[in-house]
């Protein structure tokens, strides 16, 4: 992977007028086929896990495939349910926990908590749950109506209705 700043979505070069003034791409019409049904539950998966995977997948329609991205998906909705436990075990023990010498500490769940969303945050970014990511993969391009494009879309509808 090339290091360096990523690239600017091409929705956020467009909101701010293109400061760069470079040729923009015309947004992507791609067609795509959903798939019919969301894939079946994993076992490993808890309640919370449960719910995530139905939502993702139902929002993800349009580009995840159940045949290429199950396993990444079932490894992120395993780590909600992973992340529901280290929180609530965090609720029960607190923050704060005595170290070795009886001196407070912080609790050592929460680094393996920042490194499990971290390790999300990554899954989440390769299957496209983010706009920049949305954009990247050519899935979307996020427009803004504007006040003015909000008003003539308005009156069109007002006078096509009569």
């Amino acid at each position: 992977m090339p290091a360096g700043r990523p690239p600017t979505p091409t929705e956020r070069k467009r909101r701010t007028g293109n400061p760069g003034h470079r040729p923009l791409p015309e947004p992507a019409i791609v067609t795509l086929v959903a798939f019919a049904e969301i894939p079946p539950v994993p076992a490993t998966l808890g309640d919370l896990g449960t719910a995530i995977w139905e939502r993702l997948w139902t929002a993800g329609q349009a580009w995840l495939s159940p045949t290429t991205d199950l396993d990444v998906m079932t490894r992120l909705c395993e780590a909600h349910d992973e992340r529901e436990a280290i929180r609530d075990e965090i609720f029960r023990t607190g923050y704060l926990v005595l170290g070795s010498m009886g001196q407070q500490r912080a609790n050592p769940l929460l680094s393996h908590l920042r490194a499990l969303e971290s390790q999300m945050t990554k899954w989440e970014s390769l299957c496209g749950f983010t706009p920049t990511d949305r954009a990247r993969l050519g899935m979307a391009e996020v427009k803004v109506k504007s006040k003015l494009e909000e008003m003539l879309d308005r009156r069109q509808r007002r006078t096509g209705a009569t």
